[in-house]
């Protein structure tokens, strides 16, 4: 499966997060992301981030420090970012493999690649009906937009400050919802 774009948003009624990959034979994958998985995913995907963005030879290379490995890593990080476009609206889908109602996630798999993606499996472990799921490999330019939109659904979702859902909805918002995509 080759990815074509990724949206992440916050649906404040569920409270979680839905993510929509969508490919480039135009099927889209949905998945719900809970507030525990999300903030539990978020730290290893930065992790396995930097690590795909340390140059090989950064990594083989005794007399480089960790930090210079490390700033190494950013600054590609950083160059990814800059490329990416957030601009171009989510493309529907023609077909929805896995159905119209989104997957709740249960299970993630990360697993660094050789060539510096990440193969990524998504689990639904609900009960002791058929699991469903799917696996995705995303490259290393996509694992920098893929974190920048999670770190912007989980601000957005105060999911972070403390803000309980219910005073969230009642405070008037300072700007309309914004949607997350990366192209």
């Amino acid at each position: 499966m080759n990815i074509h774009q990724l949206s992440l948003n916050h649906d404040v009624l569920q409270d979680r997060l839905l993510l929509r990959i969508n490919t480039t034979a135009k099927e889209e994958l949905r998945i719900w992301l809970t507030r525990r998985l999300a903030l539990g995913l978020q730290p290893h995907l930065e992790r396995l981030g930097l690590e795909a963005m340390t140059p090989k030879a950064a990594m083989e290379t005794p007399v480089q420090t960790e930090q210079a490995r490390q700033m190494m890593a950013e600054f590609k990080q950083q160059e990814n970012l800059s490329k990416a476009d957030f601009a171009t609206p989510y493309a529907e889908a023609d077909s929805l493999p896995l159905g119209a109602e989104p997957l709740l996630i249960t299970d993630i798999q990360m697993s660094p690649q050789t060539d510096g993606s990440i193969l990524l499996g998504f689990q639904e472990k609900l009960g002791p009906a058929p699991h469903r799921g799917f696996q995705a490999r995303v490259k290393s330019d996509l694992i920098v937009g893929l974190q920048h939109l999670l770190r912007d659904a989980i601000a957005k979702a105060e999911w972070l400050s403390g803000t309980s859902p219910v005073q969230a909805k009642v405070e008037p918002a300072a700007e309309p919802p914004s949607r997350g995509y990366l192209n």
